[in-house]
């Protein structure tokens, strides 16, 4: 789907293809939630049902494996499914593709979780951590398709660090005055 682009030195680089870019931003979602749980970890108390925090510490690397696991599945079953549908039906219907396909088709998915009242909470989850890899696998198409330059995985992945970084060194200066 995206191609190779020219520098300015003349050397082709090659762009991010749609299911590396939703690899790469389901990522980040999944290291945020590991930082999340790390400096949750970190704050816990020592209590009577309890073991020492930091033991509880070596399960967030082995989540991490768990959510790129998990974000592999859900680009090939969830996110790029939903985004061919969105971009067929709105060439069909409109004769373009825009963002604002991918919302609904994302939807689809999901729908059925909502026939059962337990799964709701879940159907909604999934929908919340697919949407933004799905519109940035759109971007991503569609800046290829009009042979733009787009946005390389290093890039997410940068800033996804940058964030992840954040979150445990402010969740860490919380902890540590709290």
């Amino acid at each position: 789907m995206a191609k190779a682009e020219t520098t300015d030195e003349g050397v082709a680089r090659g762009s991010a293809e749609p299911s590396a870019v939703s690899m790469a931003v389901l990522g980040v979602e999944g290291a945020l939630v590991c930082a999340a749980l790390f400096v949750a970890v970190l704050g816990a108390q020592e209590g009577p049902g309890g073991g020492e925090p930091l033991a509880a510490l070596a399960v967030v690397p082995l989540m991490l494996v768990l959510t790129l696991f998990a974000g592999g599945v859900l680009t090939a079953a969830y996110v790029v499914p939903a985004v061919r549908l969105a971009h067929w039906t709105a060439r069909q219907l409109t004769g373009r593709t825009a963002w604002w396909w991918i919302p609904p088709a994302c939807t689809l998915w999901v729908l059925p979780a909502l026939a059962v009242p337990a799964w709701h909470l879940a159907g909604l989850g999934l929908y919340a951590v697919t949407l933004p890899p799905a519109l940035a696998v759109h971007v991503t198409v569609v800046r290829a398709r009009a042979g733009r330059p787009v946005q390389p995985c290093a890039a997410i992945l940068s800033w996804g660090a940058l964030a992840v970084g954040c979150v445990v060194i402010g969740g860490g200066a919380v902890v540590a005055v709290g």
